[in-house]
């Protein structure tokens, strides 16, 4: 229960400052759609090349090399827009705590300050994942422990490394060791807020279901279609909402753990004292 109560004034906080500029949960909004746009036309257009070599040969064009570039960039493309738009909420809420008064455009536009270190963290992340994915696909039982292992660890180390990336200017490789040491100091403070998250997107996506039972539960087709429009309307609101709180969340706590400061809207928790504090465990050892 003590967890739970912890976890639950973290996100609070956190929605104290994202309350104060609501505009800025489109933020996720429009990384969503731009992806999905994105992912559609370069979809259609492979199933038209695929289309246009049928009707001249009556064969299907074969999966070649040609293809599997078009769909690396892609996978590039897509990591590059996440990764952008979550810079953009997250200079966003470090100019809300330090006193000012963000807006969608001037975030966006502070985020685009930092588009080099975006499309270097964005490679360095798909391959990171590429092969994390191979590892698990190939590698049987052992590759999927093994797979799972090493990507829980490089989420972990790499919880920070976009605020150290913007804030602090660094390269990806400097950024990744600052980020590992960062986390050292701060993983009881991720870890609750982190179970506070996925806890509130639970009981974000519960809280759908007894619509979706009344509006679709009689089975008439435009009711069910009805219901699954729904669904999904909410589903994108509850995601983007929890991506805008993460946001926020990253920011206080590399905030509190370069500055030594709790966050205005942080003040009534005492992040040092989240998890029972250990010996060798403190700021800047």
């Amino acid at each position: 229960m003590e967890r739970i109560t912890r976890s639950w004034r973290l996100i609070t906080a956190s929605w104290s400052v994202l309350r104060q500029d609501r505009e800025l949960i489109l933020l996720p909004i429009i990384s969503a759609a731009s992806a999905v746009a994105l992912a559609a036309i370069v979809g259609l257009g492979l199933i038209r090349q695929d289309a246009d070599r049928y009707l001249a040969t009556g064969e299907y064009a074969s999966f070649g090399v040609g293809s599997w570039i078009i769909i690396a960039l892609l996978t590039y493309a897509l990591s590059f827009i996440t990764i952008f738009f979550n810079v953009a909420v997250m200079c966003a809420a470090d100019d809300r705590m330090r006193g000012g008064d963000p807006t969608l455009g001037s975030a966006i536009r502070d985020a685009s300050e930092h588009v080099r270190a975006i499309a270097m963290w964005s490679l360095v992340s798909v391959l990171v994942q590429t092969v994390v994915r191979l590892i698990q696909e190939r590698g049987g039982i052992v590759g999927k422990i093994a797979g799972t292992i090493v990507g829980v660890g490089w989420a972990l180390a790499t919880y920070l490394i976009l605020p150290v990336l913007i804030f602090e200017g660094l390269d990806v490789r400097a950024a990744l060791t600052r980020s590992k040491d960062l986390f050292r100091r701060t993983w009881g403070e991720m870890v609750s807020g982190q179970l506070g998250m996925a806890l509130l997107g639970f009981v974000g996506f519960l809280l759908i279901v007894p619509v979706l039972l009344i509006v679709g539960g009689g089975g008439q087709p435009e009711m069910v279609a009805a219901a699954i429009v729904i669904a999904v309307v909410w589903a994108v609101v509850v995601s983007a909402v929890l991506s805008a709180l993460n946001a926020v969340f990253r920011v206080a706590l590399y905030r509190y753990a370069t500055e030594g400061e709790t966050p205005e809207a942080f003040g009534h928790i005492d992040f040092a004292t989240l998890f029972p504090p250990k010996k060798s465990r403190r700021l800047g050892s």
